[in-house]
């Protein structure tokens, strides 16, 4: 067996292992307590998470949440690289954005949740909440990617008068891909959790969020941890997606 296909067998054996070890304690955990109601067996909550896939609700507040999951990725991503490059190239920018971004960053994230419900609607408030509590994560990411570019390359670009234009598609940004794809697919998850943690707080119609509120009111264990495991796949599939793309963009650079 080749390195490739020794490191391929390593990138899959190594998650399966680790979810094989969880799903076994989780089962280990739920026989020794004996009541589903506090913590149902492995095979109940997957049962239930096929049955969800048969409803056409589930897609519908599955597609809810990941289109708001989504925007808000996007639109932090956009903020985030863009205050980034003008903290790089402009000092006073920096300076002013620093303790912006700190003071965001030390508002409690519930705070944040039971503020924008009270100020929002339903729907918006869970794509603002992430939008505010990701931005100075991915801010602080993308400006450390933008200052790791080699500065050798940097002072060759000034000594050669390179346009702004060029240096940045040209020089920047291909080098700071890596940090940019890593720091993309750190914060996708936490921006789907997000989400659905703003969801369950302003019940939000149609969304995931939603129907684990109403499985904990109606003290159904079983699927509230069935769409624990709709939203895990979610967030790995999301997740995945983007170290994907990174990669190739890394190999075509």
């Amino acid at each position: 067996m080749n390195a490739k296909a020794k490191k391929i067998l390593s990138n899959i054996l190594y998650p399966l292992a680790v979810v094989a070890a969880v799903v076994g304690i989780w089962a280990i955990a739920a026989a020794a307590m004996g009541v589903s109601m506090i913590l149902p067996t492995p095979a109940e909550a997957v049962r239930e998470f096929f049955a969800y896939l048969g409803s056409s609700s589930f897609w519908r507040a599955l597609g809810n949440t990941a289109w708001r999951a989504a925007y808000s990725f996007i639109t932090s991503f956009v903020l985030a690289l863009g205050f980034a490059i003008l903290s790089y190239f402009f000092e006073t920018a920096e300076r002013l954005i620093r303790p912006f971004v700190a003071i965001i960053r030390a508002i409690p994230t519930m705070a944040v949740i039971l503020i924008l419900i009270i100020c929002l609607n339903s729907r918006l408030a869970p794509a603002v909440v992430a939008v505010i509590v990701i931005f100075p994560t991915m801010y602080s990411s993308f400006f450390a990617a933008i200052r790791g570019v080699d500065p050798k390359l940097v002072q060759m670009s000034k000594v050669y008068s390179v346009s702004s234009k060029d240096k940045l598609l040209k020089l920047y940004l291909p080098n700071m891909a890596e940090g940019l794809f890593e720091g993309s697919a750190s914060g996708i998850s936490l921006n789907i959790k997000l989400v659905i943690a703003a969801e369950v707080q302003a019940q939000t119609m149609s969304s995931l969020g939603n129907l684990m509120y109403n499985a904990k009111w109606m003290l159904e264990t079983e699927k509230l941890f069935a769409l624990t495991i709709a939203a895990v796949i979610l967030s790995v599939v999301c997740e995945w997606a983007i170290r994907l793309i990174g990669r190739a963009v890394i190999r075509w650079k």
